[in-house]
This record gives C-alpha cells, sequence and structure tokens, in this order.
C-alpha cells in the first residue's frame, strides 16, 4: 500500500510540473506569447494568450539551445527565454517530421524587448493546421519578431475550417542582418491577409508604436539581409506581403519596413494560376497596396533599394530609366523585363533596342523618333519587341488613357529615317474596357515591319489597330503573320496599309512627305474576330481620294500576298476593301484559308498556293504553303544533301500547273490554275560513283519536224532531271509518233501527262526528240441510227458503241438492247478480241474445265488461250460467266498488243497499290496509251468491273491507235 501511495504522489508531481503556471502561485507568470503583434484593432491589454490557461514551464536541459545542440521542442524554448538571460545571444530551435495543431506553436513574445534572443528557427517536414500560433486575434500558423535565421522546408500549412488571418506571421523587431528562406512549402485555407508576411520594424519613418521597445533604451531598427521564397504551392487568393503598410507619419507608408532583398521564385497557385506579391511598404491603406502577379515559373527579385525591374546582361536594375541607356549603349542592345512596368518610352533615331518581355506588361507607350534630313535614311531605328504585353492602361484600372501605343512617324519629310520594328509572341491592348480606346500602332516610316504570332486586343477604336500610312520611306516590306485580332480591333479595319506622300492621287492636305513605296505586302495566318462591326475591311489597301473627282489612286497599288487567314465571325468571309479604288464594288470578300494576290500593276484578286515538300536527302526553298496568282509561278531551288543526287520534282495535279527546270538549274512551277503540291525526291549516290554526273548538264535537242512544233523544257539538264516535251499539232494533224533518243540509239521512256505534254527522265548523255505529225483521218460515217433502244444518241458512250456494232465488234443482248450498264463476262471480253482479230480459226480445246465444246464462245476462248492472251483458273477454270476487272481487261487487251513496252505509270492514283502484281505492266501500258482513266478519287481501281460501255470506248481507242 505504501508503494501504491508513493507512486500516486510521484505522478501528480509529475502532472503539476506540466500544468499552466495559474495553478502554481509562487511560480512567476511568463511573457506574451507569440502572435501577439499589436495592431489597431487590438492593444496589449486586449492581448489574449493561447488556451484558456498560461503554460507552466518545462525545466530547461542544461547545454540545449546551442547550434551544436538545439533545443527540438516550443516548450524548451519558451522556457529558456522566459527571463532574460538569453536577451542578445543566439538561440537554435530545430524541429522536425512534427505536427502542430491550435496553439500548439505559440513561441514567447519578445517583441517590446530593447535586445531580444536572436532565434535560428529550423522547421523541416512538419504540418501545421489551424491556429498553432494560439493568437484568437491575429490568428496565424506562428509569430516570429525576432528571428536571427528562420530556415523552412517541405513543411505543409493547412489554415483549418476557420481559415487564418495571417499565415507566417514574420514582424521582425530589434534583430540585425537576419536570413530567411521558405521552400518547398504547401499553404492551403484561406488568409485574410496573407500566408507569408516578410516585414522588419523599427527603422526611421517606421513611427508606429505597436512594436517599439519598452523603457528608454535605444530603438535598434530590425533588418533583413536575405529572403527567399521558392518553390511553394498556395491555396487560390493567398498572398504574400512585403512591409506593412500605413506605418509611417500620420498613417503614411514606411518604406523601411520592406527595404531589404527578396527573391521569390517559381511559386504558384494550387489550381495553377498565380500569385500575388503585395509591396504593403510602398501604401498607406490596403487599397492602395501594389500588387505584382507571379505566374508559376516566374521571379520576383527585390534589393534593398527596391524591385528589380529589369536586367542588361549580368546587371540587374531597379530603374527602368538606368537599365534602357545601359542596353541602349549595351553591344547586344537587349533589355529583359523582370517586372511590369509602367513607363513611355521614347527611342532617338537610330537607335537599336531589343526588349525581352519575358512575359511581363510595359503599362504606356514606345515612341520611335523619325528624324528627317538629307541623310536621314542612313541612320534606321532597330526595335525587337519580344514575350512582351504593350497595355494603355497606364492606371491598371480597366481603362486605358493612351491614343497610340507604338508610334513612329514624321509626315512632312523628303527624307525619313526608317523604323526595322520585330515583334514576336507580344500582346498590345490599348483598352481592357472593350468600349473605347486608340490605335495599337500608328507607323508612317516602316521599313521592314515584321509582326508575328502575337495578339492586337481592343486596339483602334473608330480607326485601325495597325496604322501604317507610310510616308517617304522606301521599299518597305510588311510581314503580318499568325496574329489575332481580338475584341474591338477599329471600326475602320484591324490593318490598314498605304503609300502616302504629296502626289498620290489623294488630292489631300494632311501628308506634304516625300511619296512613300511598298516592296511587299503579307499578310497571313492570321485570325479576325473584331468584334466592332467594321465600316472599313478586316484590311484595307490604301486611302480614298480626298477631293476632287473619285476615279482612284495610288497610293494601294503595291505587291500583296494575303493567305491562309481567318475569321470565327458568324459569316467565315474576311474583308479586304481597296479603298484606293474608290469603288466599293471592286472589294473582295474571300472564304478563310483562301488566297488573295496582287503584284502592284493590277488590282489584287483570288490566288492559289503551291506547297512544296522535299523528300529525304535534300531540301526545297521556299517550302511550305506559296501564295501565287491565278496563271501566276513560283521558282524553286532544289538542293541535294551530300551523297544524294535530285531524282525528281514533279506537281501532284497535271493540270493545276507545270514543272519545268530552268538553264540555272532551279524549278518553276507555272500556270497555276489550282491549288497543288511540288515534291522533290532524292536518291543517294552509289558507293563506287559519284555525283559529279548529276551535276553535269546535256543537251536536249529537238528535229525539225512538219506539221506541228515541239517544245522542251529544259533545254539542257542533269541526269535524273524530269525534262517536259510539249507537242502542238498543227490544225488538220495529230501527233502519230513522239521518241526520244539516246547517244547509243536507246529509246527513253515517255510519260503522257496529257494535254500534249509528256515527260522523261534525263540520262547522263545528250538526247534527240522527235516528233511525227499526220493527218487526222476522216471519222467513219456512223450509222443513221442504231437498232438498241437504251443508247440514245446523248449518250457519252453513243459514238463507242456505234463504232464497235459497225466494226463487228460487239453484237447488242438482244435485236433491240445494247446494255450498256450490263457487266462484261471474260467470255465475252474473249469474243470481242476474237471478232477483233477478224475470227480466225480456233485450234483445239485450251482444256478449260467449265468450257464445254458446244458453247456459243468455245472458239474465241480457245483461240484466246492458244494466242497466250487469256488463261484460267488454278482450278483448271476459265470463269466464262465471272465478270472481267479493268485489270483483267487490261492483260488481255495489253497480250493482244505483243505486251509492249509500257509508257506510263501508276504513281498518279490513290490505289496503285492494289494492282496485282501480273498487270501492273498492262496498267501501266493501259494508262499510258489512254485506254484506262482514273475514277472519282483520283483511283483506277483495278478490281473493279467493266460495263459493255466502258468496253466499247475502250475497244474503239484500242482499235484507232492501231494497238
Amino acid at each position: 500500500m505504501e508503494k501504491r501511495i508513493l507512486s500516486v504522489c510521484l505522478t501528480a508531481c509529475m502532472l503539476l510540473t506540466l500544468m499552466p503556471s495559474a495553478f502554481a502561485a509562487d511560480v512567476e507568470q511568463p511573457l506574451p506569447i507569440a502572435g501577439m503583434e499589436q495592431t489597431e484593432e487590438t492593444s496589449a491589454d486586449a492581448r489574449t494568450e493561447p488556451g484558456d490557461e498560461p503554460q507552466e514551464p518545462v525545466p530547461t536541459e542544461e547545454g540545449k539551445g546551442t547550434q551544436e545542440e538545439p533545443f527540438t521542442t516550443v516548450a524548451a524554448y519558451n522556457e529558456a527565454v522566459k527571463g532574460d538571460a538569453l536577451d542578445g545571444k543566439d538561440v537554435y530551435l530545430t524541429i522536425s517530421r512534427t505536427e502542430f495543431k491550435e496553439g500548439q506553436f505559440a513561441l514567447t513574445n519578445v517583441q517590446t524587448r530593447p535586445n531580444p534572443p536572436r532565434l535560428h528557427l529550423t522547421l523541416t517536414d512538419c504540418t501545421f493546421t489551424g491556429n498553432t500560433a494560439g493568437d484568437k486575434t491575429n490568428s496565424s500558423f506562428m509569430y516570429l519578431p525576432n528571428c536571427q535565421s528562420l530556415v523552412i522546408k517541405g513543411c505543409t500549412f493547412n489554415a483549418g475550417e476557420d481559415g487564418l488571418k495571417y499565415g507566417i506571421n514574420w514582424n521582425l523587431c530589434g534583430i540585425q542582418g537576419s536570413t530567411v528562406e521558405i521552400r518547398g512549402c504547401t499553404f492551403t485555407g484561406s488568409y485574410e491577409k496573407n500566408a507569408i508576411k516578410l516585414n522588419q520594424r523599427n527603422g526611421e519613418d517606421d513611427v508606429a508604436t505597436d512594436v517599439k521597445p519598452s523603457g528608454d533604451g535605444e530603438v535598434k531598427p530590425a533588418t533583413i539581409a536575405s529572403a527567399v521564397v521558392a518553390d511553394c504551392t498556395f491555396s487560390e487568393g493567398a498572398k504574400i506581403q512585403l512591409g506593412s503598410q500605413g506605418k509611417g507619419e500620420n498613417n503614411a507608408a514606411a518604406p523601411s519596413t520592406g527595404a531589404f532583398p527578396v527573391t521569390i521564385s517559381n511559386v504558384k497557385a494550387e489550381n495553377g494560376s498565380e500569385v500575388a506579391v503585395e509591396l504593403a511598404y510602398q501604401a498607406a491603406k490596403d487599397a492602395d497596396i501594389p500588387t505584382i502577379t507571379l505566374a508559376p515559373g516566374d521571379t520576383f527579385e527585390k534589393t534593398q533599394e527596391g524591385v528589380l525591374v529589369a536586367q542588361v546582361g549580368e546587371e540587374k536594375f531597379t530603374s527602368f530609366d538606368n537599365a534602357l541607356t545601359a542596353a541602349l549603349a549595351a553591344e547586344d542592345h537587349t533589355l529583359t523585363l523582370l517586372q511590369d512596368v509602367t513607363k513611355d518610352i521614347s527611342i532617338t533615331a537610330g537607335s537599336t533596342l531589343t526588349i525581352e518581355g519575358s512575359g511581363k506588361t510595359l503599362y504606356g507607350t514606345i515612341n520611335c523618333v523619325a528624324a528627317s534630313g538629307e541623310h536621314a535614311d542612313q541612320t534606321n531605328t532597330n526595335l525587337t519587341l519580344n514575350n512582351l504585353t504593350v497595355d494603355g492602361d497606364t492606371g491598371r484600372n480597366g481603362t486605358a488613357d493612351k491614343s497610340i501605343l507604338i508610334t513612329s512617324q514624321n509626315q512632312s519629310a523628303t527624307v525619313v529615317s526608317g523604323l526595322n520594328l520585330t515583334m514576336t509572341n507580344c500582346t498590345v491592348q490599348n483598352s481592357k474596357a472593350g468600349v473605347s480606346g486608340g490605335q495599337g500602332m500608328y507607323l508612317t516610316n516602316a521599313k521592314n515591319l515584321t509582326i508575328d504570332d502575337c495578339t492586337f486586343t481592343n486596339c483602334g477604336g473608330i480607326n485601325y489597330a495597325i496604322d501604317l500610312n507610310l510616308v517617304a520611306v522606301q521599299d518597305a516590306v510588311i510581314s503580318i503573320t499568325n496574329t489575332r485580332f481580338e475584341g474591338n480591333c477599329g471600326a475602320s479595319g484591324p490593318i490598314k496599309v498605304a503609300e502616302r506622300g504629296t502626289g498620290d492621287g489623294t488630292e489631300a492636305d494632311d501628308i506634304t512627305g516625300a511619296r512613300a513605296s511598298v516592296k511587299s505586302l503579307t499578310i497571313s495566318g492570321c485570325t479576325f474576330n473584331n468584334s466592332n462591326p467594321i465600316l472599313g475591311g478586316d484590311i484595307v489597301l490604301g486611302v480614298t481620294t480626298k477631293t476632287g473627282e473619285k476615279d482612284g489612286n495610288g497610293t494601294g497599288s503595291f505587291p500583296v500576298t494575303i493567305a491562309d487567314n481567318k475569321t470565327t465571325k458568324e459569316d467565315k468571309q474576311l474583308k479586304i476593301k481597296l479603298a484606293y479604288t474608290d469603288d466599293s464594288a471592286k472589294n473582295i470578300t474571300t472564304d478563310i484559308g483562301s488566297v488573295v494576290v496582287g503584284d502592284g500593276t493590277k488590282d489584287p484578286a483570288q490566288g492559289f498556293t503551291i506547297t512544296a515538300t522535299a523528300g529525304e536527302g535534300g531540301t526545297i526553298t521556299p517550302s511550305g504553303r506559296v501564295a501565287v496568282a491565278n496563271g501566276g509561278s513560283q521558282t524553286f531551288t532544289v538542293a541535294a544533301d551530300s551523297g544524294y543526287s535530285i531524282s525528281d520534282v514533279t506537281v501532284d495535279d497535271s493540270t493545276a500547273a507545270d514543272v519545268v527546270q530552268n538553264d540555272n538549274g532551279t524549278y518553276t512551277v507555272q500556270n497555276v490554275t489550282k491549288d497543288c503540291t511540288v515534291h522533290a525526291t532524292f536518291s543517294k549516290n552509289s558507293s563506287s560513283g559519284g555525283s559529279s554526273s548529276s551535276s553535269t548538264r546535256y543537251t536536249v535537242s529537238v528535229e525539225d519536224t512538219d506539221n506541228g512544233s515541239v517544245k522542251v523544257s529544259p533545254t539542257r539538264a542533269s541526269r535524273g532531271t524530269t525534262v517536259t516535251i510539249t507537242v502542238k499539232p498543227d490544225e488538220g494533224y495529230e501527233l502519230d509518233k513522239l521518241t526520244v533518243t539516246g547517244k547509243d540509239g536507246d529509246s527513253i521512256k515517255l510519260t503522257d501527262k496529257g494535254d500534249g505534254k509528256y515527260t522523261f527522265k534525263m540520262p547522263a548523255s545528250k538526247v534527240e526528240v522527235e516528233a511525227v505529225f499526220t493527218a487526222i483521218e476522216t471519222e467513219p460515217e456512223q450509222p443513221e441510227s442504231l437498232p438498241f433502244t437504251d443508247v440514245s444518241s446523248g449518250e457519252w458512250y453513243y459514238d463507242a458503241v456505234a463504232y464497235v456494232y459497225e466494226k463487228g465488234l460487239m453484237d447488242g443482248t438482244s435485236a433491240v438492247t445494247f446494255d450498256p450498264g450490263a457487266v462484261l463476262t471474260r467470255a465475252m471480253t474473249a469474243q470481242v478480241l476474237w471478232n477483233l482479230a477478224g475470227s480466225p480459226a480456233a485450234p483445239g480445246g485450251a482444256g478449260f474445265t467449265d468450257v464445254a465444246a458446244d458453247a456459243w464462245y468455245a472458239g474465241a476462248v480457245n483461240w484466246a488461250a492458244a494466242q497466250g492472251i487469256v488463261a484460267g483458273y488454278d482450278t483448271g477454270a476459265f470463269g466464262p460467266e465471272d465478270a472481267v476487272t479493268r485489270e483483267q481487261l487490261a492483260a488481255m487487251l495489253y497480250r493482244y498488243a505483243g505486251t509492249p513496252e509500257p509508257t506510263g505509270g501508276l504513281d498518279g492514283f490513290a490505289d496503285k497499290d492494289a494492282a496485282s502484281g501480273y498487270a501492273a505492266d498492262a496498267l501501266c501500258w493501259a494508262v499510258g496509251e489512254g485506254l484506262l482513266t482514273g475514277k472519282d478519287g483520283g483511283r483506277l481501281d483495278p478490281a473493279g468491273t467493266a460495263t459493255r460501255a466502258e468496253v466499247a470506248v475502250i475497244l474503239m481507242r484500242f482499235a484507232e491507235k492501231k494497238l
């Protein structure tokens, strides 16, 4: 029993040491607990301790709290700093993999001590949930007024169901040269003020009394040597605050509260959105706090002097003006924005500058001064803008206050400095409200303007988003590609380009400078989503005549290529206004993706595109889609890689264009009447040979001929080059024979491309081309009428049926029917060929198991088999009633003709691979001779059947060609 009583007593003693100090009347009460920063709403007297009772001190273990042996619990630290023994000394608290809940991270508040302990706090992989600081007025995870160093890594902070006022509340007092490092942490839940607050107090301009030390001692301003927040994730809307607002005289801003270096990098909201950084030290009240937003991956840097806004080379600047001056003088002339900037920039003529926006915004304007004078055109300005937003909303309140964002103009000069402006992945917006606002760009001296992958939003008002009213500048090259026009992009139109100046024909007095000229204008791949009703057009060329007769002027007469543009407007059409014609009837309305081309000598009109591609082993230049006028041409340079030679350069549709090799080795696609593709193919050189023969060009000569003309292109060609022969018979004559002979008298294979054009591959020698033209034979008189009631004179096969009927090649299926749509059988085909041969005597039976000796077709089948024209199946049967396929018919005709050398090819047919191997040569021959043509979709349909009408046509062609 005595042992049991002793045990109970010992237990009670241990519990008493852990109970709140209120239970021990003789024990000194602890100092205020962490989280008790005074605010205007909360005085020192109104502070509430964490929990209902103060904590009982925990005895300090000897030797703990040093760098080598840090404290590892909050209780041990609080006990150690309860008195003033450690004031002004370094105290270390290191905690890892610990979970803290309500009131469990309440650090003793020492903010009013003149010389507080210097806490070195390290937290690793810990979890905080709810108001762990225990302050019921200013709830937070922790309140840190005296950290000499703070390192928090991999911790999770959850504001809990009720949310918090602050997250990490760093309110540094009396400590100099402190450091902060918060990495890889996650903040969830809601925060009334911020998730992280970094603040240094009691600077010269910080007159607020909430954290002044007690007594009459010296007030030491706190200073932060460095602060880093990196790789953290925040709940949506959670903020990072730097400094405190309203701590100056009469509640003015106190910049000293945020005068410390900070780097914030790779932070993001949990939904992937931006994180706001508040510069509270610049504001007097909450509503005036400037905010910087960081997208995932962005970096924010600030020095003691201020926010780093720009970088030139390795040097970073807090002053944009200083950075601009440095960039203009630097070797690469490049300025990189680190933060959004509000500034109107002016660039003198002859300057070179590149602004790398890095996704940041310039709230203001860019003006490039256009100089004039005798040699002004020799001092061009070079400006490059990359990944930059230019916004007229300088007040950042949703209302633009700038009339034009990007300008360079001098409308009275005879000689002017040019502007070479390149914009890539930029956004230009001049009215966020989308109701009013000025233009995006007005340039009069654009020498070279390249805009690619940009967006113009709410630019233009009643004018134009991009207004190129060129004066004095010569041979301007304008390219606007892959750019979007959204919102209210000008009631007059998103884009206007005009050659202006004295004598431009407008009879206007607003322009007094010399006449400008445009070398080329290209607008392609753009999207026009202008929400404003357009009074002009999506694209406006030139200007209307201002006074005098409205009979047109020269302000829009320059080379134009407008291709592959689109719109999301309901009518899906683009409007191109030819303002210079003074004739609205000449305006062009096109479907999306269409091509409009003009050479400057006549009004632009609908054109076509050539898509240039190259196979393995070489290149074609230009490549991709190239716009040409109707009937126009484009020259391409084809180059083989090392170890390769040019095999061929072809157009996919011979009816759309021709391709010829020029004497200088280039290739020209000419006479373009449809969209088409030109393709260059290459072959590997043999290992034993070289490629010298492919670089040697040989002569293509043409023998004199009568009754027609023969032209070749090119007249000299290298080995493997495709040479085109164009033959044109005189009236009453036709081509009877066309041959190409090599140096050894070898005949070179020709490919009939139709319409009098033939091609061949150039050998490694000179060749001779010879053509023979003969008089056209008079067509045989047609019978007055056919006996067939199912063949009318208007049918496409009428002449063919009449021919085969008159020649005795085919009969009707009855006395009054030909049955043109019926499928021809194998037996019928053999009979037709036998008739064509003059019905010769047939030898004995061919041995087919299904051809009876007394069958009406037996003689024809046996004869055709003996001549090698037909063959049976592997089963020994002939299949007389089987429908003949197109490739079988071609094979029979080919064998009947004696299996000549094929002159055609199957490459032009989409289903060329469907042809059977035995019929390949026959099909090439039949295509080359014009006996077989393609079907819908560019198909040859080798396995398809042939109707009696189709066979009649083929037989007439076959017989007339004397094959």
